[in-house]
């Protein structure tokens, strides 16, 4: 049964006092000045899924990551967002059972990005491992392999390009 976990949806990280001001002045934009920001922006992170889908190349187990990167989306939203996973079945060669479905995209998702602990409920019963072994450690999180550390690299480059956008906007309908 699908959950909440099977997805994730990345937004551009803003200072709060900056994420109200916008979000104030997104409110009083026409909708022509809105509908341009949401095209922008997700020309501007489709080129962003296509740099994640790259780096999935060079995860430990790239064929695995190869599936999950196909579920990335750029989102047409007003900051900058990608999803990443669902409740979709991914395409894995292995053949579906009753006792042992094809796993879903969002299942597939933390422990390629991730990794995990090894030994443990993660290895296969005849030897091997489902997912790689666990990443590391990165601040207050996880360092991941493919998604989280493209996105931390491109995040100032996206941040700076969204306000200079918004700037562009707001000077040209204002």
């Amino acid at each position: 049964m699908p959950n909440s976990a099977d997805r994730i949806t990345v937004k551009l990280e803003l200072e709060e006092d900056d994420y109200r001001t916008l979000m104030a002045a997104f409110r009083t934009m026409p909708k022509e000045a809105q509908d341009q920001l949401r095209v922008t922006n997700k020309r501007m992170v489709g080129n962003l899924v296509q740099k994640i889908q790259t780096a999935a190349v060079y995860a430990p187990n790239p064929a695995q990551a190869r599936i999950v990167a196909r579920s990335l989306k750029a989102n047409k939203d007003r900051v900058p967002s990608i999803t990443v996973g669902g409740s979709r079945k991914a395409p894995v060669s292995r053949r579906a059972t009753a006792n042992n479905p094809k796993p879903t995209y969002g299942e597939l998702l933390f422990g390629t990005e991730f990794g995990a602990v090894q030994p443990g409920p993660n290895t296969f019963p005849q030897g091997g491992r489902k997912f790689p072994a666990y990443s590391g450690r990165f601040k207050s999180g996880s360092r991941g392999y493919f998604i989280f550390p493209t996105l931390r690299k491109a995040q100032p480059q996206i941040r700076r390009d969204f306000l200079a956008t918004v700037d562009k906007i707001i000077r040209k309908k204002w």
